[in-house]
C-alpha cells in the first residue's frame, strides 16, 4: 500500500486517508496507486461494514496533478490521445470498485474538494463537510471535461441545470451552499468532521449487509430504470431479505420488545 494513501481499520470500519498534504492531496501517481490498492483490498472483504474516506492537512483533494501534467508536456514525453485515454481508463478501473463497494461509504470533506477530488467525494453515500469545505468542478479552467464520474453523479444529486452551471462556470461552492444543494448532508467545525463520519460508520456496522448492499445497488439504478423494472427488482431483493437470518432475528427482537440491533440516531 502506498504511503500516499493511509488505510487503517477499526474493527469492521476502514479509514482511507489521502496523505500528501504538501501537494494538497492532488491525484499524483502515488495517490492513484494507493487508491487502486485500497479499492482492490476492500473489494470482496467479507468483514468490511463501512468505509470512511478523507484527506489530511485540511484538504480533501485538489484534484488532478496539474504540475505532473505540465512536466510531461514540457519534457517532450509522448502524450497521445491513446495515452491520455488509457490513463483515464486505469483510473476508472479502481474508481468503479469504490462506487460498487456494497457497504456505506462516508466522505469526510475538510477543505477543498476540487476537480477529481470533487468526483471522489461524490462517490460516497454520505458526505460530511467542514465549515471550510469547498467543492469545485474546476475542469473548464484548464479546458477539460468533468471526470471521476461527476457527469453522472452530480446531475443526480443536484439536478441537471445546476450541475451544468457548476461545470460551465467552474465556480467554487462553499459548505453552506453545498449543504443547501444536497452535495453534503451536514456541515460541522473542522475538528468534528472526521469523528462524525466515524460515528456514522460505527452505527452502520449493525445494519443487514444484504439489505444495505441491495438498497445501494437498486437505488443506483433507479434513475435510469422504469417503475415496472424497479418493482421487479424490489420484489427479488425483498424476497432475499425477508428470508435472511438478520431479518428473522430482527423481527424476533421486535416481538420480544428488545431494542433493535440497528438504530441510527
Amino acid at each position: 500500500m502506498s504511503d500516499a494513501v493511509k488505510v487503517t481499520r477499526d474493527g469492521d470500519v476502514a479509514l482511507i486517508e489521502l496523505n500528501e498534504p504538501a501537494s494538497r492531496n492532488a491525484f499524483s501517481q502515488d495517490i492513484r496507486d494507493g487508491l487502486r490498492d485500497a479499492a482492490a483490498a476492500l473489494t470482496g472483504d467479507a468483514t468490511l461494514r463501512a468505509v470512511v474516506l478523507t484527506g489530511t492537512g485540511g484538504v480533501f483533494s485538489a484534484g488532478g496533478d496539474l504540475k505532473a501534467m505540465l512536466r510531461r508536456h514540457k519534457s517532450g514525453e509522448e502524450y497521445s490521445h491513446d495515452t491520455a485515454k488509457a490513463r483515464m481508463e486505469a483510473l476508472h478501473d479502481w474508481f468503479k470498485q469504490f462506487c460498487a463497494l456494497p457497504v456505506p461509504v462516508i466522505a469526510a470533506v475538510d477543505g477543498p474538494a476540487y476537480g477529481a477530488g470533487f468526483g471522489l467525494a461524490m462517490c460516497a453515500d454520505i458526505v460530511i463537510a467542514s465549515e471550510r469545505a469547498e467543492f469545485g468542478a474546476s475542469f473548464a479552467k484548464v479546458g477539460a471535461v468533468p471526470d471521476c464520474n461527476l457527469m453522472w453523479s452530480l446531475p443526480r444529486i443536484i439536478g441537471l441545470q445546476k450541475a451544468r452551471e457548476l461545470f460551465y462556470t467552474a465556480r467554487v461552492v462553499g459548505a453552506t451552499e453545498a449543504q443547501a444543494l444536497g452535495i453534503c448532508m451536514e456541515v460541522l467545525p473542522p475538528d468534528a468532521v472526521l469523528p462524525r463520519a466515524l460515528e456514522i460508520a460505527g452505527m452502520m456496522q449493525e445494519t443487514s449487509q444484504l439489505a444495505f448492499s441491495l438498497t445501494k445497488e437498486l437505488t443506483g439504478r433507479a434513475l435510469q430504470s422504469d417503475a415496472e423494472t424497479m418493482l421487479k427488482l424490489e420484489a427479488e431483493a425483498q424476497a432475499q431479505c425477508l428470508t435472511s437470518e438478520y431479518h428473522i432475528n430482527a423481527i424476533g427482537r421486535f416481538t420480544e420488545k428488545k431494542p433493535p440491533k440497528f438504530n441510527f440516531s
